[in-house]
């Protein structure tokens, strides 16, 4: 390969390695815990749970579930959804979250599946729901708290943080830590048949929603995620965005078949704004584009 080559691969590709640089440097210092760092009062939009005591950043969802499961307005934990969300929309889903770390990992390794943008926001919807039925029982598990009848119990072990029902990232980053890190795992196969059938549904999901990223990326972001299809909510009104220039594009549509999370940018064309709910700001797109038509930009 020539020097001037070289270079323009190198110039090419310089996001897609800041942001793994970042992606993997976030995971680090988000379990800062394992080098001997103390934990912080930093609450971000991000999913890593609460219960691994080497997290040392605090995930704003699930402290959301907990704090509401005791009775107390999480302020903070809406404050970090809503002011990360209004100024950076999702990026933080595309260069912090630890679990969309797992994601791009798992995707590579799979066979990338383009989603229509029908499918893609039916995904995102779904998301949505499963995001305002959990905060409605969390929503009514505060009330009753509050009224001195407590309906945790209906709940059984996902009573602390309803959610989790669902959520493969409490099985990763914190139920498997806790089985290895004490040593709880069933040494023999007869003692398979006798775990709490909890942690059965947790592996079986965490199994399946792993199969589902080999064929769809980004699969839980894009439709089980209730924090990531919360801030897709409120990413239309977020200060910094991607737009595409019609001028400059000529439909080639590379950018969109890079694109993690199946969003549909040439549909932006018009209006120049690229405001998708699922959009997490990778900038891949904007990266791989040959006619450099797509930019970051703040409103």
């Amino acid at each position: 390969m020539s020097t001037a080559a070289s270079k323009k691969t190198a110039k090419r590709y310089y996001i897609t390695f800041a942001r793994k640089l970042t992606q993997v440097l976030s995971f680090i210092i988000i379990f800062g815990g394992a080098l001997g760092y103390s934990a912080t009062f930093l609450v971000l939009p991000i999913r890593v749970g609460l219960s691994n005591p080497y997290v040392i950043i605090s995930d704003a969802w699930m402290l959301m579930e907990i704090m509401l499961g005791m009775a107390i307005v999480p302020l903070v934990a809406i404050a970090s959804i809503a002011l990360f969300t209004l100024i950076l929309g999702r990026a933080t889903c595309g260069w912090v979250c630890p679990f969309g770390l797992i994601n791009d990992i798992v995707g590579a390794l799979g066979k990338k599946k383009r989603l229509s943008p029908q499918t893609v926001i039916s995904l995102w919807k779904f998301a949505l729901f499963l995001a305002g039925l959990f905060i409605f029982i969390d929503i009514s598990v505060y009330y009753n708290e509050v009224a001195g009848s407590s309906i945790k119990n209906y709940f059984g072990a996902f009573s602390g943080a309803p959610s989790t029902f669902l959520d493969p990232v409490t099985t990763m980053f914190s139920l498997m830590f806790w089985m290895s890190y004490h040593d709880k795992w069933p040494s023999d196969l007869n003692e398979w048949f006798n775990l709490p059938a909890e942690l059965y549904w947790r592996l079986f999901l965490l199994a399946i929603i792993i199969v589902a990223i080999l064929f769809i990326p980004r699969f839980y972001c894009k439709a089980l995620c209730p924090l990531g299809a919360i801030m897709g909510l409120g990413s239309e009104f977020a200060l910094l965005t991607l737009y595409v220039s019609k001028g400059r594009c000529d439909e080639c549509k590379i950018c969109e078949r890079v694109c993690p999370m199946d969003v549909p940018i040439l549909n932006f064309l018009d209006s120049g704004e690229i405001r998708h709910p699922q959009c997490i700001l990778c900038l891949k797109c904007m990266e791989v584009c040959p006619t450099k038509a797509i930019s970051l930009k703040l409103r």
